[in-house]
């Protein structure tokens, strides 16, 4: 009986040791202050830790320096690791301070209780993919942050957008219409439902699917629904608090939501996860995070890691329950009737932004949608918003030709917003529609989020598309050195866009090019010296590979060799 114990006990470090050897990694075991075992080991040029715990049931592996920064970018570190947590199912992104160099050192880690070699490996060649992804979008939210020299990009994101939209409003005059809202819509205290979620985020499951049913997992128990409307009918947005109106709290911090369904009736049972996590609140709201993660669309062994249909698919995104009741309903309806009577008086110039966008609205419905989805926008809670603004799209869109110059650029603006909201959710090609439509329309803003939203979708159309923006600007500035600052920053974008797509399709060499010729911009160097450094790594791989597959392909010839040899000998 002691010695099964033992041996049980001793099954992962062995498990772990065994997958080390196998795969040549040199490592150095130590133990550290909570009896843990500590596997120091290099894989693919790669530095990783793995410890044991002392309970020997799982082995959690640390990627321990993915990036280093500046310790005065420490706010922007701390957002961008909770952005990627909420994204990420499997690798969790933490920072250490050093204050003694004055940097901050962001981890990557990940837990494994399988051990199976291949899986293994699987992980942490993805940590490397993990690792260009942060570093890609770090380094661009700090070019960001650089126009405005501060590092609290989130404000000053949404400010930039804000200034933005203000530069291109112009004057706007529109006749006052005698006519009060009467509004027949649900409102932001009705509920969000599940089924409403998931029309957006995954409209197959939410057409086709049958519901089995779904477990409701709290700190205060397991609730397991099972009647069909039930399910879709269940409130994300009361899912954490209790009460209504003013006297609406949380009671708890999260909840999980376990759905179990099939998608035809030869399919077998499948299940989706949604998590609710509360986000704080403020005077009028209570924010929760949703992240819902789908399963892998096919786990055939043939498939790489890389494939899209291997990888869970996560989305994650804000909502909000408010407060105010009745009087935050009728707030769009006054913030309207106001924007018209200082159209009427003259007073533009006393307008806010919000004031402005609504003034170009005609219909109070309109006016209504506009002003909450514009509201949402700007809180990213983008769910929510894209409710609202597909109501203004889909009440203008028939219209369009028919439409005022301004009120086409509000539409067009409406447009933009529901693209960077769908972008931001991961819903690339609901994105590409809305932007789409401002392709041509020479607005950097739109151009940007359209070449960001097929670059992150590996669209083969990002090329062509921005080979031709890259060719018009040519021809509006020949000398590359005289390019007004928002055009050369605008230039870089597109250069790494492209580059980085290229790295995604496997040019290695194209892009090793264009980061080749960035690393004497300084503001560029870093970023490009980090993707030439991700170029080198990827060949390496690529050179294994094929080497394994060169000595796949010797090792069958000389089989098949000997079998016609054996068979040879027969025939004499």
């Amino acid at each position: 009986m002691l010695l099964r114990k033992n041996k049980k006990k001793n099954s992962v470090k062995a498990q772990l040791e065994k997958i080390l050897n196998d795969f040549r990694c040199q490592y150095d075991v130590k133990t550290d202050e909570n009896s843990a075992t500590i596997y120091d080991f290099e894989f693919q040029a790669g530095h990783f830790i793995a410890a044991v715990r002392k309970q020997d049931d799982c082995v959690e592996v640390t990627y321990p320096s993915i990036s280093i920064v500046p310790l005065s970018q420490l706010p922007l570190v701390r957002s961008k690791c909770n952005e990627h947590n909420n994204s990420n199912i499997l690798f969790k992104f933490s920072y250490s301070i050093n204050e003694s160099t004055g940097e901050v050192n962001v981890h990557l880690s990940f837990f494994n209780n399988s051990l199976d070699a291949e899986n293994f490996a699987q992980e942490l060649k993805a940590a490397f993919h993990f690792q260009h992804e942060w570093t890609r979008d770090y380094d661009e939210a700090v070019s960001i942050s650089k126009d405005y020299n501060s590092i609290d990009l989130e404000s000053e994101l949404y400010k930039h957008q804000r200034e933005m939209h203000m530069l291109r409003c112009q004057e706007m005059m529109h006749q006052i219409m005698n006519t009060s809202l009467n509004l027949q819509l649900f409102s932001c205290e009705e509920p969000l439902t599940l089924d409403n979620v998931l029309e957006y985020i995954e409209p197959t499951l939410s057409h086709h699917a049958q519901m089995l049913f779904m477990t409701v997992n709290t700190v205060s128990g397991q609730q397991r629904l099972e009647n069909e409307n039930d399910i879709q009918g269940f409130d994300l947005r009361r899912a954490l608090v209790e009460g209504t109106g003013a006297e609406a709290r949380l009671v708890r911090d999260y909840a999980v939501l376990d759905l179990h369904y099939k998608l035809g009736k030869e399919e077998k049972p499948q299940m989706a996860t949604i998590a609710l996590t509360a986000e704080g609140e403020d005077k009028n709201t209570i924010f929760t995070r949703v992240t819902i993660t789908l399963p892998m669309r096919n786990a055939s062994r043939a498939n790489s890691l890389s494939n899209d249909e291997r990888v869970p698919h996560s989305k994650s995104f804000l909502i909000g329950l408010g407060r105010n009741g009745d009087k935050q309903f009728k707030e769009a309806e006054y913030m309207w009737t106001d924007a018209l009577l200082k159209i009427k008086n003259g007073e533009q110039s006393s307008m806010s932004e919000d004031e402005i966008l609504l003034s170009q609205v005609y219909k109070p419905d309109v006016a209504y949608n506009l002003y909450w989805g514009n509201l949402y926008f700007c809180e990213k809670r983008y769910l929510e918003a894209i409710i609202y603004l597909e109501n203004v799209f889909n009440s203008y869109r028939q219209e369009f030709f028919d439409l005022s110059g301004d009120e086409k650029r509000m539409l067009m603006e409406v447009a933009y917003k529901l693209g960077f909201c769908y972008n931001d959710m991961g819903l690339y090609k609901q994105a590409f529609y809305y932007l789409d439509l401002m392709a041509t329309d020479g607005n950097i803003r739109h151009t940007t989020e359209l070449v960001n939203t097929m670059a992150n979708n590996k669209d083969l159309r990002v090329f062509n598309y921005t080979d031709g923006v890259m060719e018009e600007i040519k021809r509006n500035f020949e000398n590359e050195e005289e390019l007004p600052e928002n055009i050369r920053q605008f230039v870089y974008f597109l250069r790494r866009r492209r580059g980085y797509a290229l790295i995604e399709f496997g040019k290695l060499d194209e892009a090793e090019k264009i980061f080749t010729s960035m690393l004497d911009d300084p503001e560029n160097a870093a970023y490009a010296s980090h993707e030439l450094n991700y170029i080198q790594h990827l060949r390496s791989i690529r050179e294994q590979n094929e080497a394994s597959l060169a000595k796949r392909a010797e090792k069958g010839q000389k089989a098949q060799k000997a079998e016609k040899g054996t068979d040879t000998e027969g025939l004499q």
